[in-house]
């Protein structure tokens, strides 16, 4: 039998609770020594699923997850800089977690033009224009 609908005795974590582990997390991410929200986690004894998930629950803690996960994201580059952390993992840790990318984002649009009813000039000037597109 399901529970109950708004069943809240389950419920784990009150918003002050979540706020504390935020509130701990912040504090160990600017500490420098951390490059990635699971090794934060484990130093608080939990996981890091749980950070995405109370920032769901209790939306005035967004921000809270944005700062920690930016001061995660700059400790990361910045110990690649320093050669603390080779820089292959720093790549793949900010590709993964922190959206990162070396791709140049297309945004062109393939356009379907209905031709049929074009003159034969109309038509040649299209045929213009993609050319010019696609030579440079």
């Amino acid at each position: 039998m399901a529970a109950p609908k708004e069943n809240k005795n389950a419920e784990k974590w009150s918003e002050k609770e979540a706020e504390t582990l935020f509130s701990d997390a912040l504090k160990l991410s600017v500490q420098n020594d951390f490059d990635f929200i699971g090794e934060v986690a484990r130093e608080l004894g939990t996981y890091r699923d749980i950070f995405t998930y109370l920032s769901d629950k209790f939306p005035s803690l967004k921000s809270e997850y944005n700062k920690v996960l930016s001061n995660l994201e700059a400790n990361c580059f910045s110990h690649s800089k320093s050669g603390m952390i080779k820089e292959a993992t720093a790549i793949v840790n900010l590709k993964s977690n922190y959206k990162w990318t070396d791709r140049i984002q297309n945004d062109n649009v393939n356009k379907n033009l209905d031709l049929s009813n074009l003159t034969d000039e109309e038509f040649e000037e299209q045929l213009r224009q993609a050319n010019r597109v696609l030579n440079g």
